[in-house]
């Protein structure tokens, strides 16, 4: 929910200061006088609140519900962490097919009920059932995302080595082309000879033509 109270309306890094500020349980005392002596703070309340310095209630205020929601917004982060630590750790220890182990328990869980059954369907046996039968649901759903992703990384994987399959024969066909006398010539049709390029590097620089001794001595 958006806010537009004194503080609410206060850069994020001191909402955020004060917050943590709070959770210490400093008091509302030396916290109002710490805000009000920082220019930010100053500057944010001359021009939009004609100069107002913030106030005990204020503080109550922002306590209520600027406060809590940082409080709730933290926990909430705190939790994700933990799960996803959780999360690696269950990976690892599984390697990576944790939902094979859960639908190995559920099996197991199966075998268990009908190795105590006596063959009568009673209310006892119907309730395991429908138990057993929603943690079923439950796995086949989060196998079918664990498979969702398998084939997704196996047609990366397919179209990488297609790509590098391609550029492979590519330069193949291009080496087989420049085998060919026809295709030299036509690559080759603007390049200039040796002479030649002396020739034009001595017009550029004003040097006299090549004498026919000189160029017989310098011919490889």
């Amino acid at each position: 929910m958006a806010r537009n109270g004194k503080i609410a309306r206060l850069p994020r890094d001191i909402r955020e200061a004060l917050n943590r500020r709070l959770q210490d349980g400093e008091p509302g005392g030396p916290l109002l006088a710490w805000l009000n002596a920082l220019p930010s703070v100053t500057a944010v309340l001359a021009k939009d609140f004609e100069g107002c310095v913030l106030s005990k209630q204020n503080l109550c205020e922002w306590r209520a519900g600027g406060f809590a929601e940082w409080q709730a917004r933290q926990e909430a982060l705190a939790q994700a962490r933990e799960l996803t630590a959780d999360a690696m750790e269950l990976v690892a220890a599984t390697e990576g097919r944790l939902t094979d182990h859960l639908a190995t328990v559920l099996a197991a869980r199966y075998a268990a009920a009908l190795a105590g059954w006596n063959g009568e369907m009673n209310d006892d046996f119907r309730r395991k059932l429908r138990a057993l039968r929603g943690l079923c649901q439950d796995i086949v759903e989060l196998r079918r995302g664990d498979h969702s992703g398998t084939r997704l990384n196996i047609e990366r994987e397919r179209l990488e080595r297609k790509r590098e399959k391609t550029e492979a024969e590519v330069v193949a066909q291009f080496e087989r082309w420049s085998k060919n006398p026809a295709v030299r010539d036509w690559i080759c049709q603007a390049w200039i000879t040796p002479e030649e390029r002396a020739r034009r590097i001595r017009e550029i620089f004003g040097r006299p033509a090549e004498s026919p001794d000189e160029a017989a001595s310098t011919a490889p």
